[in-house]
């Protein structure tokens, strides 16, 4: 894993050493700054990719809940932790879901506590996020798997007991069942005949062709079917 960004932020000096003093002792986190009140806190989560900020509450020009929230409208995976010595804002940091809140006097095992936390948040972040933008379809082809990216597939045709999945490199067969495949695949795709699952996203136009109809892709020379009965939900999706 890379190193974890960490920015510390406190109006006072002993608290900043300590603090860096601790986290200089971790392999897996680097401080990328400190600062000294909220209006430069705000200024270097926007400049700079923080992954854990590490704050106090009570500071000057704009105090640490108030600069916190502000951050976390263009930074919303924020691993927070206050290190701070009023207690009566705990429950108004948990409700921003701040990663833990740690009372004064700081003590290192307290710290190194609250660090795994924020390393465990942003692995389950990252876990997420790649789940969202990096969507595969799944198939057994031969003796081998294939993993195939949602935005690769064209078109998927039914031909015989055999899937032939069109990609924009390569096609795949499969002895798969193409209702299985489908169920596996986002809103993108859609089933416009009983032997084709289309990707919307890749249609460049349809033409009609006696009692079917054509769907064309972009770049692509091979075509898919839509049935009279699919038609004109295909257009409403397009639409």
């Amino acid at each position: 894993m890379k190193p974890i960004n960490v920015l510390i932020v406190d109006d006072n000096q002993d608290s900043l050493e300590i603090i860096s003093s601790f986290i200089g002792e971790l392999d897996d986190y680097r401080i990328l700054d400190v600062c000294n009140n909220g209006e430069e806190l705000v200024d270097r989560v926007m400049k700079n990719k923080v992954d854990v900020l590490i704050a106090d509450i009570q500071m000057p020009k704009k105090n640490g809940m108030e600069a916190i929230k502000e951050c976390l409208h263009f930074q919303p995976h924020l691993s927070v932790i206050f290190v701070t010595g009023y207690e009566e804002f705990a429950v108004e940091a948990f409700s921003i879901s701040a990663v833990d809140y740690i009372l004064k006097p700081l003590e290192k095992f307290r710290l190194f506590q609250a660090l795994e936390k924020a390393k465990s948040h942003i692995e389950r972040t990252d876990n997420e996020d790649m789940k969202v933008t990096e969507k595969r379809l799944t198939v057994r082809s031969n003796s081998s798997t294939f993993y195939i990216p949602f935005d690769d597939i064209i078109f998927i045709e039914k031909s015989g007991k055999k899937c032939i999945i069109y990609t924009d490199k390569k096609t795949i067969e499969t002895y798969e069942n193409i209702s299985e495949i489908h169920q596996q695949l986002n809103e993108s795709f859609y089933r416009t005949h009983r032997s084709y699952v289309v990707n919307l996203k890749k249609l460049s136009h349809i033409t009609p062709k006696n009692e079917t109809y054509f769907a064309y892709f972009h770049n692509h020379d091979k075509y898919a079917h839509i049935s009279k009965l699919k038609i004109n939900e295909v257009q409403d999706l397009l639409a």
